[in-house]
């Protein structure tokens, strides 16, 4: 511990070392949450679902593809929030390695069970605004250099007392996966992803955006594609998911985009609109179906020749189409 503290009584290091572990976000500040998440995962699991793309095959009543593949998406992309929580963990239970007035370090580790030495540097750059650092290196190599495996800024909010709250606040990070590539015994997982949120109390509204960069397609192995999501959630309210998937060109097609924008209420009841692009721009079809609380399809309508059409879009929770905003 830094000499400067040295003195300090045991209450006063305590506060002092949660204030920087309240510089990072919880894995539950940047958690996609959905009135779904319970009941919809005993439902996908009875039908056996678990790709995240629509695969057109629900009918009239019932479960409807759309909102399978919105939820499914989300957990996909909270897989990234599961890896900060993880991270994040190693500091919440013991003390720091150097705490000095504006910056705090933990570690390296070096475990015998783990062939990484993890690094935590948690450093204020200004009143309730912290940057972070989760490095690593090679534990059987003491003269490497780390590898910032995950980096952000974070804004706790703040109570009537002007003291942090834990698990709300507002930042940004990004998660390296190549980077933790070059690290002893990584996951199969690749590329990057940026992540911006503002989850400022349980009273607010939860606002995420998270843009995956050059990582894996499960359905196309070898390739990467990039992937843009949003996401807001209001409290015992309504909430919306939008997210983009990048077919990259090949010799055998031309590519394209599908843009996503889901809505729901908090009963559950919700509605997808689609538009599926060629990269060049020639063409745009376009797809919405809606589903009622208890995620049976009630009403579907695709704009080409042969495609799924049935239910009234009266019976939808959004009566009129809505499309997605991102590129």
């Amino acid at each position: 511990m830094a000499a400067g503290l040295a003195g300090c009584n045991q209450v006063a290091t305590d506060s002092e070392t949660e204030e920087f572990r309240n510089g990072v976000p919880r894995a539950e500040t940047v958690l996609m949450s959905t009135p779904w998440d319970d009941k919809g995962q005993n439902l996908a699991q009875a039908n056996g679902q678990g790709s995240i793309e629509s695969t057109s095959q629900a009918l009239l009543g019932q479960t409807a593809d759309w909102w399978r593949t919105t939820r499914n998406v989300k957990n996909s992309v909270n897989g990234a929030a599961a890896a900060v929580g993880l991270l994040i963990g190693k500091i919440l239970t013991i003390p720091p390695t150097t705490l000095d007035q504006n910056e705090a370090v933990w570690g390296p580790w070096e475990d015998p069970l783990d062939p990484v030495a993890w690094k935590v540097t948690i450093t204020r750059v200004a009143p309730h605004v912290f940057q972070y650092k989760f490095e690593g290196r090679p534990r059987t190599d003491p003269s490497a250099a780390f590898v910032i495996v995950l980096a952000g800024t974070h804004s706790p909010a703040l109570n009537a007392r002007g003291r942090a709250l834990a698990r709300f606040g507002s930042g940004s990070f990004t998660l390296d996966w190549d980077a933790r590539a070059t690290l002893p015994q990584p996951d199969d997982n690749v590329g990057k992803v940026d992540y911006s949120y503002e989850h400022m109390s349980a009273d607010d509204t939860v606002d995420i955006t998270a843009n995956f960069r050059q990582v894996k397609d499960d359905d196309h192995p070898g390739q990467r594609v990039d992937a843009n999501y949003a996401f807001a959630q209001q409290p015992k309210g309504p909430g919306s998911m939008d997210f983009v998937f990048i077919e990259p060109a090949s010799t055998s097609q031309s590519g394209g985009r599908a843009l996503v924008h889901s809505r729901w209420q908090y009963s559950g009841a919700g509605r997808s609109d689609v538009q599926l692009k060629t990269l060049d721009g020639s063409l745009t079809l376009s797809e919405s179906e809606c589903w009622d609380p208890n995620y049976a399809s009630v009403y579907k309508l695709d704009s080409w020749p042969g495609g799924d059409n049935w239910g009234s879009e009266s019976s939808c929770a959004f009566p009129t189409a809505e499309y997605s905003t991102l590129q």
